[in-house]
This record gives structure tokens, C-alpha cells and sequence, in this order.
């Protein structure tokens, strides 16, 4: 008897918010016997437009008023692609009947589209939204809307949470037990101007675990204070030795200049750092609030990169999860602020469904499948 085809979840490069949930949902499903596979649209690319992709992530980096304008001039990224490398993947998804798909990022829609035609297939595909309302990448291709399932964490329009995404299995570390931290970042791109609060939160009664871009690596700080970056060479659609896919390579930042890696420990290796913290001070990425849920950490909002970020922070607060950087300050950076915030993301962790789980009880298991592409 022929095993089941695998499960293959596609995703983009384009920012570890639909990279991060792709590799927790392959690593969980594999993890219980069900083979499963990532494919990224940008391995698919021509090598100077992957260059192309990496130059345009480190100028967006240093210009946060850059990077917003970008995301409003998405298009569609069917220029950048390799027609054999497309071509190949078609042809090995066909030989081994692949019809169920998980969808991180839009781009893949016209390519599915142009893999029904290919294989003759009937295609079991969910769209998955990693923000509050339609991202850029799906917005484009609104026309293949109705080829898929919609599979929302969390909806604005309809102000509550819809699927769930677990981070590890252990429970959320207890508020009274965490250490009187922020954690602060850009999400995986860096972007935002959360390194323009370090002065103002540097008076403030926390320390900073702060992730900064490898061209920031010397940042000044505080002797309780500890700087993080990751790694800045690591490509996310590059395969490991044994077929598969990474969590982002992080380290910690030693005084002298030296680099500790940090232990990943089955994800990605930030999420430990925000269990332990008091609060994640950050823009409205999706990831960040996947982090946030899982952890019962509360988020205090930076400016966000895009429209749907904006959502995200609006849902975030409406909920009682999240707090403007501004209403913070103004109420003195209070720790009794963040526990209220906390204790809401606690009563709200049952909520949803558990997206995982339930494409564990729609697919059948076999022998766990590495991710190889060999």
C-alpha cells in the first residue's frame, strides 16, 4: 500500500511571521508520524533575486520609513522565479500526488493555481492569515480567494480569535516567578523603532533583552541589560544537511564582541526569552503575537510595518492582550499594567481551535518524513 502523500505547507522568506508558524506546523505534524514538508517561494527564485531579496530585507532595515512604502508596493513576485526549479517541483509533488497544502504566503497562489492545471488534481488547500486582516501578499491575488480555506488566528472584523498556534508544550511561566524584563525586537527583519525607546526604557525599572541587527552589534547598555542578534548570513530557504528547515540561528551578545549560540529547544529560541519577560516591546507583527498568546506575555506597540499589522494592534488591545508604548509611558511604565494584560492572555489560551491538532486528526499518519527534497 502506497504511503500518503505528504502535507506541504508554503511560506516566503519575506519575514519569520509566516516562516515561524510553517516550521512549528512541520515539526509538530512529523513530530506525530505525519509526513509533512515546507517549500519557500523564494528557493524557487532566480540566484540574483534571491541576492535581490537579502538587499532589499538590510535596506528596509535601516529604513523603517522605507520598508513601510514597500509593503504598500507588493506585487506579484512571478518575475523572480527559476521555470525549471518550477517546473521540477511540479513534477515531483505530481509523481507523489501531493493535493493538500497549508498556505503561509499568497505568492504561492498562482503557482498552486498553475499546479492544479499540472497534475489534474483537486486540491484540499487553507489559506492561513497570520495577521488580523488581509496581508499584502494575499491581497494581490484576491482572484484565487475561493481556491482555499480561510484559516484565521485571529480577525479584526470579527474581533476574536479563530485558530491557535502552540509553541512548545510547557504551560505559561507563572508572573510572579518571571524575571523584570522587556524583551524588544524588530520581528526577523529588524524593522520598527523599537531601538529609538532604549534611552526613555533604559530610566525605567526593567532590563532590556534587546535584538539588534548585526550592524548594530555594539550598542551601548546597561550591565543588566543583554543584546541578542541573529544570524545575519542564515537563509531561510536554504535545506539543512538531512532535507529540512531551520529555526533561525540567535545569539547572545558578549561585551567583548563574542557570540553565544542559544539552545532552540524544538522553537524558535526568542519565544524562551519571552516566556521569561515581564512584556514584548515590539511593532504588531503576527508572529509576535503568536509568541505573545502562547507565552501570556503582553505586547506594548511600537509603530506597525503595514495595514494589517495595524489590525493586529487593534485586535490586540481590544482584547485586553496589549498596550500602546504611549498609554504605557503615560501611565509610568507600570508593571500592574502588563499583569492585568497578562491575566487576560491567560484566560484567553483555551480559546480557538488548535490549528495543529486539527490538521493532525485530517491526515493520515505514517513514518515521520524529514522534509528531505531529495
Amino acid at each position: 500500500m502506497n504511503s500518503p502523500a505528504p502535507l506541504t505547507v508554503l511560506t516566503s522568506a519575506v519575514g519569520l511571521g509566516v516562516y515561524l508558524p510553517a516550521l512549528l506546523i512541520q515539526r509538530a505534524l512529523s513530530g506525530q508520524g505525519v509526513a509533512a514538508d515546507i517549500e519557500l517561494i523564494e528557493a524557487q527564485y532566480r540566484p540574483e533575486k534571491q541576492q535581490a531579496h537579502v538587499a532589499s530585507r538590510d535596506a528596509q532595515q535601516r529604513d523603517f520609513a522605507l520598508a513601510k512604502i514597500a509593503n504598500r508596493m507588493v506585487r506579484d513576485v512571478s518575475d523572480c522565479l527559476d521555470a525549471a526549479r518550477v517546473q521540477a517541483l511540479f513534477a515531483r509533488w505530481a509523481g507523489q500526488g501531493r493535493d493538500r497544502f497549508v498556505v503561509w504566503s499568497g505568492f504561492w497562489l498562482p503557482l498552486l493555481d498553475d499546479y492544479r492545471r499540472y497534475s489534474g488534481l483537486p486540491l484540499n488547500v487553507d489559506h492561513c492569515h497570520i495577521d488580523a486582516a488581509v496581508s499584502a501578499s494575499f491581497r494581490i491575488h484576491s482572484q484565487f480567494a475561493d481556491a482555499g480555506r480561510d484559516v484565521w488566528l485571529w480577525n479584526w472584523d470579527r474581533r476574536e480569535l479563530g485558530h491557535r498556534i502552540a509553541v512548545g508544550t510547557r504551560p505559561a511561566r507563572p508572573y510572579s516567578q518571571r524575571d523584570a524584563t522587556l524583551v524588544m525586537h524588530g520581528g526577523g527583519w529588524a524593522l520598527g523603532t523599537y531601538l529609538d525607546t532604549l534611552s526613555e526604557l533604559s530610566r525605567a525599572d526593567y532590563g532590556l533583552n534587546v535584538v539588534v541587527p548585526q550592524r548594530q552589534a555594539r550598542l551601548p547598555r546597561r550591565e543588566r541589560d543583554r543584546h541578542f542578534t541573529l544570524d545575519a548570513e542564515w537563509r531561510a530557504w536554504t535545506r539543512n544537511p538531512d532535507g529540512g528547515h531551520d529555526f533561525p540561528p540567535m545569539f547572545e551578545l558578549n561585551n567583548d564582541g563574542s557570540q553565544v549560540a542559544l539552545d532552540n529547544a524544538g522553537h524558535h529560541a526568542m519565544h524562551q526569552l519571552i516566556r521569561d519577560a515581564k512584556a514584548i516591546v515590539s511593532k504588531p507583527g503576527g508572529c509576535t503575537l503568536i509568541d505573545s498568546l502562547a507565552a501570556a506575555t503582553p505586547v506594548v506597540f511600537l509603530e506597525a510595518y503595514s495595514a494589517s499589522e495595524e489590525r493586529n494592534a487593534s485586535i490586540w488591545r481590544h482584547l485586553g492582550f496589549a498596550i500602546s508604548y504611549e498609554d504605557w509611558r503615560a501611565s509610568g511604565f507600570a508593571e500592574d499594567t502588563l499583569r492585568a494584560l497578562h491575566e487576560n492572555l491567560l484566560s484567553a489560551q483555551g480559546q480557538g481551535t488548535d490549528y495543529i491538532r486539527s490538521l493532525l486528526e485530517s491526515s493520515p499518519p505514517r513514518s515521520a518524513h524529514t522534509g528531505s527534497h531529495r
